[in-house]
């Protein structure tokens, strides 16, 4: 749970250090943790001997980790793509 929490405040503080300082580059790099962590945990073997509870918990923590790595995505595109010069060319 730990590094769930750690991983969501390095996304977190990159999405507002792109929101505050108007450089979308770390907003890209919050989007390129997030993509590589969906990679991670989707494409993550699970063993075979694990009970239902085992089970049941390895569930939550992968909504978890889905709910963190969302977040990197939707700050990567709001602030990275969206709001630069090169790309979406909202901000002028």
């Amino acid at each position: 749970m730990r590094l769930i929490l750690i991983v969501y405040g390095i996304i977190l503080l990159l999405g507002l250090i792109s929101m505050l300082t108007k450089i979308h580059y770390f907003a890209n790099i919050a989007g390129f943790i997030a993509a590589v962590g969906f990679m991670l945990v989707f494409f993550k073997d699970v063993p075979k001997t694990l009970t239902l509870d085992e089970k049941g918990e390895l569930n939550k923590f992968k909504k978890y980790w889905y709910f963190v790595f969302s977040f990197g995505v939707f700050f990567s595109l709001l602030f990275g793509s969206l709001w630069n010069n090169q790309m979406g060319g909202m901000a002028s």
